[in-house]
């Protein structure tokens, strides 16, 4: 994740990755993890971004602004890109993977048990509830296929 203005998502992201890192072994786990569960939790609240503690976030993670983001997914790939106002996975409809070099725009909602193959781009206000295939940019509601690159 990149340094933006004022650094709110770089805090975020460093309480972020340190939780992560805190549950590879039981006994930091047991000891660390509360702690900067807590630190981290006051970030979501302060910042809008929420990210599920238990899912795999690879390198290159860059949320625009962090306003209303809410990532639920069961994988995050490299590079991954993402814009204010996005949902990704819901708690009832399952949750999506991501793999790498994706990018998601401002207001778009992605749930259900669906994969974003490698360069594949959610347009602006966009619902996507099936695969996206690589290298294809989809839009609308719901989201069909406009292009590939």
């Amino acid at each position: 994740m990149y340094l933006l203005p004022r650094g709110t998502v770089f805090r975020f992201d460093v309480w972020f990755r340190l939780l992560q890192w805190s549950r590879l072994t039981r006994l930091r786990k047991i000891l660390i993890s509360p702690v900067i569960y807590l630190i981290l939790r006051h970030y979501e609240y302060k910042y809008g971004i929420h990210a599920n503690a238990n899912i795999y976030v690879g390198e290159g993670l860059l949320i625009k602004h962090g306003d209303c983001v809410y990532l639920n997914c069961e994988y995050i790939g490299e590079n991954f890109t993402v814009y204010q106002g996005v949902t990704l996975g819901v708690k009832h409809r399952g949750r999506p993977t991501i793999l790498d070099n994706v990018t998601v725009y401002t207001n778009s909602v992605v749930c259900g048990e669906i994969t974003l193959h490698d360069g594949c781009v959610v347009c602006a206000q966009s619902y996507l509830d099936k695969d996206v295939a690589e290298g294809v940019y989809v839009a609308g509601v719901p989201a069909k296929e406009i292009t590939r690159k």
